[in-house]
């Protein structure tokens, strides 16, 4: 067993920090197209090296690449979205065990639809970060839609 020293520890929970700060930008477009662009420097990469479990149009879908991540959400954000913002609500938590990570977190947020309605947004959800060629990478994705704010 690997023993990580407390500098590393806080290290890496920076980085993954960070990582989940853009995984939040990138999904917080305000008025610009949502293109996805920059996962590609948060998720594993191979074929076959995530796998994501999301609700999607009141069903859970699941992905099991970035390619898949990004074939579903650019087109229904595209389409259906004309300003989206979220962020972190009111928790966030890292544990790491050697070259895996566990994030759990709840983000709220929303904007507006492309007909002028306006979305309210929460989800809960779950990372896991696996240390890949000395990166931490997103190989699974677990969200769940919670009660929307008032």
């Amino acid at each position: 067993m690997t023993t990580i020293t407390e500098n590393q520890q806080t290290k890496d929970e920076a980085e993954i920090r960070q990582l989940t700060a853009r995984w939040l930008s990138i999904f917080s477009p305000k008025d610009r197209p949502f293109t996805g662009v920059g996962f590609e420097n948060i998720f594993a990469t191979g074929k076959n090296e995530i796998l994501v479990f999301d609700n999607y149009k009141n069903d859970v879908v699941v992905l099991r690449s970035l390619k898949e991540y990004l074939d579903t959400w650019v087109p229904f954000m595209q389409e259906n979205i004309s300003y989206w913002e979220v962020e972190l609500e009111d928790h966030f938590e890292i544990t790491i065990d050697g070259d895996l990570a566990v994030t759990t977190f709840s983000w709220i947020g929303g904007g507006k639809g492309k007909d002028g309605r306006a979305i309210k947004a929460k989800q809960y959800g779950t990372h896991v970060w696996k240390r890949l060629e000395g990166q931490w990478r997103l190989v699974h994705e677990h969200l769940t839609g919670g009660e929307i704010p008032e």
